[in-house]
């Protein structure tokens, strides 16, 4: 079935808007995926950093801060005591005051006068083989209780007070507005820290840490604040990616375009200026060593004496179509040299040229006797789309011509379905299987099996791309004795083959 597109869809400006707007749309469809993921991942890294930092707070002062102190304070509750006490090795950030209790009932805070407080629980736990009295505060409900970390000094205690106002500094820094924490001692009344109202129309995520050595759980929920700040952080990451893909596909396709373009310009000038000519690859039977054909490829030679490579050539002109005037050209050039050409001449064609009926029109307007030792090969790049519209141009052309070859069997989209159909009777075995000779590739099963079959069906069979005498040898004793490729000689220009031709009558 073939294609046939609207104009406007191969319109370049409807490209280019589909190529700008497309990653936008694209980053559109993924910003809620990649926002959902985005917060998870900030949640639980943000929940593992509040859990270290808790450990590491109440930890650190006790082994680095009240062994010290210990050792200094006088037990007296007198200026130095009160001033080791308001000393920020004793009263880091998370303390909100630090009270020594005498054993004669004297009383001493960093604060000045001493503090009267009140614990509705407590606990004790040993950290680090020191035991804690640990106890929270009597409170109306869990945002205003404290936690009160009491030390035992023999018959004196020192009483830490913290400071909830820091938990709610850090849970802001990481993200204001956004989190609640729980923090749940074994055996205490909860607390509460960071947002007192947490909005969860949209989104609502919760998880908890254990931390054995003081035994409380932590458990963080976040909702609708955190969900709206990370889907504004990753929108903006991915309107700024889309806005950077879109750019360069754009770049990219108006520069693809415009070598498209310049290549097909520079081809009609090439056309118009014959800089496409033949070069002839010979094709030689083992048995006898002589020239039985050739095999035309069209080579392009600028004006400015520069050869360009087919490769780079070839499939922008299949595509564009403009390897129809270019074979036409090279028809009009191999029909000038057939006089001195030894036997057939291949020349490629592609699916258009049996669909459009140009071979026929060819041959119409060269009569000449001489146009019957010209060789068709059909090659597969292409596939064929109308074969009754194919079939017909070959039956009109097989009386006219060499014969009908499928180039490459076995590597393109007709093969078998090819032969039957159009009734090619002759087929090329592509060099990827001849060069499977001598050797262990899988290929060298699918070679036997093509040769197996253009014996049965009595095809006329050439091999490509002999480069070695084993795979002549080999291919002889198969029964293909056609061979085309280095090991006899490389494609030449007219001059070149016509010194070949002369070289070889003197070697036999």
């Amino acid at each position: 079935m073939k294609w046939n597109f609207p104009r406007w869809c191969l319109n370049p400006w409807l490209h280019t808007s589909l190529l700008f707007i497309l990653p936008i749309l694209l980053a559109s469809a993924l910003q809620p995926w990649l926002t959902s993921y985005s917060m998870e991942k900030r949640f639980t890294q943000d929940l593992d950093n509040i859990a270290t930092d808790f450990a590491s707070g109440l930890d650190g002062f006790e082994q680095r801060n009240v062994e010290q102190a210990f050792a200094e304070l006088s037990f007296s509750c007198d200026s130095e005591d009160i001033a080791l006490l308001n000393s920020p090795s004793l009263s880091p950030a998370i303390v909100r005051f630090i009270q020594l209790e005498l054993a004669d009932g004297r009383q001493c805070s960093n604060i000045g006068p001493p503090v009267h407080y009140q614990f509705d629980r407590f606990r004790s736990l040993f950290i680090d083989s020191q035991l804690v009295d640990i106890a929270t505060t009597v409170a109306a409900n869990d945002r205003a209780r404290s936690i009160a970390y009491i030390f035992h000094l023999g018959e004196q205690r020192l009483v830490v007070l913290t400071n909830s106002s820091v938990y709610n500094e850090t849970l802001s820094t990481l993200c204001h507005g956004c989190y609640q924490l729980m923090i749940g001692y074994q055996g205490l009344s909860s607390l509460e820290r960071g947002v007192e109202d947490l909005l969860q129309t949209q989104t609502f995520i919760e998880d908890s840490r254990y931390i054995s050595v003081l035994d409380v759980t932590l458990t963080l929920r976040a909702g609708d604040e955190l969900y709206w700040r990370e889907a504004s952080r990753v929108g903006i990451v991915l309107f700024i990616s889309a806005l950077i893909v879109a750019f360069l596909a754009v770049i990219f396709y108006w520069n693809w375009q415009s070598a498209r373009v310049s290549m097909g310009m520079l081809i009609q000038k090439g056309i118009s200026r014959k800089e496409f000519i033949p070069y002839y690859q010979p094709i030689i039977d083992c048995r006898s060593g002589e020239v039985v054909g050739q095999e035309m490829l069209v080579r392009w030679r600028r004006f400015d004496g520069v050869l360009v490579q087919p490769n780079q050539f070839i499939p922008y002109a299949e595509d564009s179509g403009l390897i129809l005037p270019i074979t036409d050209l090279i028809l009009e050039q191999v029909y000038q040299d057939l006089p001195q050409l030894k036997g057939w001449v291949s020349v490629n064609i592609v699916a258009q040229h049996l669909e459009l009926g140009l071979l026929s029109q060819w041959f119409s307007s060269h009569p000449d006797p001489r146009a019957k030792r010209i060789s068709f090969e059909l090659t597969e790049r292409k596939p064929i789309t109308q074969f009754e519209l194919a079939l017909a141009e070959m039956k009109a052309v097989t009386p006219l011509c060499h014969d009908f070859k499928l180039d490459d069997f076995g590597t393109g989209f007709g093969g078998f379905s090819y032969l039957q159909r159009l009734g090619i009777n002759s087929i090329k075995i592509d060099k990827m299987f001849t060069d499977t000779i001598g050797t262990q590739d899988l290929k060298g099963a699918v070679l036997d099996a093509i040769i197996a079959f253009g014996r049965e069906s009595q095809m006329d069979m050439v091999a490509e791309g002999v480069e070695t005498q084993a795979q002549v040898e080999y291919l002889a004793a198969k029964g293909v004795y056609q061979h085309q490729g280095y090991f006899y000689s490389k494609p030449l220009a007219f001059e070149d083959l016509l010194t070949f031709y002369q070289n070889l009558s003197n070697k036999m």
